[in-house]
């Protein structure tokens, strides 16, 4: 069924539409608001995003007015959201809203200010590990729940012409774990000085001023560029560094350099463990991200993986297989939605599983991207009986 669809952020510290993701850069609430949207314009719902635009215009189908601008609301599908600044959606009880189902889409652990949760049919989560921390702040209803990765938009990955196997890749803000990607790369090049790093985003991803990283050899600083010419970049290259100690609610960079070709090294924090596969399409590195030791572990995982090619592109296939398209996770969304407004209806494409829930051992609703279950939110890619890793 189509939709008419109302998506609104209060956000003002980044000003931004779908051409400041493809031409500048941005962080992966903003990025992830803004593929939805038009991903579910691209399968015939009408979408308006009453977020921190430019200008009121409409680009690709999707309709943008600011939020200032929003008064009321009538939609069948009403979707509110934030992701930084104040974290604040207190301006909700100043909408007049008019909705068949009312959805609040979360992006990480921080708790949104100033939200009532009964006003919401549905509470979206990026990730089982964002669900169940928040659920330990919140009190939510868990059959309210749904939770859904996010996606990478396919058609900026295109086959890449060559790969520098000496190429390391840091992508996202600087108090993630740069300084720990800069001491591997040092180690790295007192063995060989053709490893160098390759930086992309920086300070203004999170709305900071943007200022260049200090130059040291080996070390490229790209700033903030927009994913049309960031993903032919990563697709040359071959290893993300991911040492961190911030719990990622997904991690969308992560999935970026998947869907390229990188081989991701990442700390065993957030969301990671869901997405990496140890041995298979990444590797999750134990130990305190700042230590030594554990920049030395990294260190030698990338040597020992330089003298298996074979292995190293077993790895690397499985991870660009791995995420989702935001296509994928739009039909997700709208299966939902059907099976939300119309279970008893022949119209409901949201299909029960005749399995249960690893975690609960509910039911199970099959939906484009894999199996969520009904009682608690839980959401599993495979059943239970094929599932290749836990």
């Amino acid at each position: 069924m189509k939709y008419k669809i109302s998506l609104y952020c209060p956000d003002s510290h980044i000003l931004y539409d779908i051409r400041t993701l493809d031409q500048k850069g941005v962080g992966g609430g903003i990025t992830a608001r803004i593929r939805m949207a038009h991903a579910l314009a691209g399968l015939g719902h009408e979408v308006t995003l009453f977020i921190n635009c430019p200008q009121k215009k409409t680009i690709q189908g999707v309709r943008y007015i600011h939020h200032s601008q929003c008064r009321a609301i009538d939609a069948d599908v009403f979707i509110a959201s934030t992701s930084g600044g104040a974290f604040d959606l207190g301006g909700l009880q100043n909408l007049q809203i008019k909705a068949q189902l009312k959805i609040l889409m979360l992006h990480g652990v921080p708790v949104p200010h100033n939200v009532d949760y009964q006003d919401f049919d549905y509470v979206y989560f990026p990730s089982n590990f964002v669900k169940e921390r928040f659920c330990r702040q919140v009190p939510l209803n868990q059959k309210r729940i749904l939770t859904t990765y996010r996606g990478v938009e396919e058609p900026n990955f295109k086959t890449s012409s060559t790969r520098d196997p000496f190429t390391l890749v840091y992508l996202g803000h600087p108090e993630k774990g740069l300084e720990d990607a800069l001491s591997i790369l040092r180690m790295l090049r007192k063995i060989e000085p053709r490893f160098c790093l390759h930086v992309f985003g920086g300070y203004g991803l999170w709305g900071d001023m943007q200022s260049s990283i200090p130059l040291e050899p080996g070390l490229i600083d790209h700033g903030l560029i927009g994913q049309k010419k960031l993903i032919p970049l990563l697709q040359k290259m071959s290893f993300s560094l991911n040492l961190q100690a911030i719990e990622e609610g997904f991690g969308l960079a992560v999935c970026e350099s998947m869907k390229a070709g990188c081989i991701v090294l990442a700390s065993r924090v957030g969301a990671y463990p869901e997405v990496i596969r140890q041995g298979y399409n990444g590797f999750l590195v134990d130990g305190n991200h700042t230590d030594r030791p554990t920049h030395e572990k990294v260190v030698s995982l990338i040597l020992d993986l330089m003298k298996s090619p074979d292995y190293m592109g077993y790895i690397r296939r499985n991870a660009m297989q791995t995420p989702f398209s935001w296509q994928t996770i739009a039909k997700t969304w709208q299966g939902h939605w059907d099976w939300a407004l119309f279970k008893a209806s022949k119209d409901s494409s949201g299909k029960y599983s005749t399995m249960e829930c690893t975690k609960c051992g509910g039911s199970l609703l099959a939906l484009a991207d894999g199996f969520h279950c009904v009682e608690c939110g839980h959401y599993q890619q495979a059943l239970p009986d094929s599932m290749p890793y836990d």
